[in-house]
């Protein structure tokens, strides 16, 4: 991030990615929402786990996108102290700016990076065959039931 303009151009090609990812998962997760019925019966169920990870991502891809406005402030201030006479002070003020600015831009990496694991765990989860997909609860009981009628039918 030696130039300013560079920089902006790189932090405007990603906030333009991010924003359309909200926008992607919004709409999928509003479509999702309206087709759901209001049983429980298990697809039902799926609709409404796809939504509700669906609109966990698009939190967690606001605050990068947030973080990514705070690197554009920072990209910007950059600049400006581009142009201030060599000083020791313009030296103290550049790396502290450049600083923030990674701290900003590894937070947007960092906040993508867990917002995709979850959604791929997640995808993971809804694609397994059903006798996978249950809780720990549901799969102890099934597994208690059984035995009980089948002692009371060998009495």
């Amino acid at each position: 991030m030696h130039s300013g303009v560079d920089g902006l151009d790189d932090l405007d090609d990603s906030t333009r990615d991010i924003a359309g990812l909200i926008t992607h998962l919004t709409t999928a997760a509003a479509f999702a929402a309206r087709t759901v019925r209001r049983g429980r019966d298990p697809e039902s169920d799926i609709t409404r786990r796809k939504v509700a990870q669906l609109t966990l991502a698009v939190g967690a891809l606001g605050h990068a996108l947030a973080d990514l406005g705070e690197a554009v402030a920072h990209v910007g201030a950059l600049h400006q102290l581009g142009s201030l006479p060599r000083s020791p002070q313009r030296t103290t003020a550049i790396e502290s700016e450049r600083s923030q600015l990674y701290a900003r831009i590894d937070s947007t990496r960092r906040r993508l990076n867990q917002a995709g694991g979850r959604l791929h765990q997640e995808a993971d989860r809804l694609t397994a065959p059903p006798t996978l997909n249950r809780s720990p609860r549901s799969t102890s009981t099934t597994s208690v039931t059984p035995p009980s009628p089948a002692t009371s039918r060998s009495r």
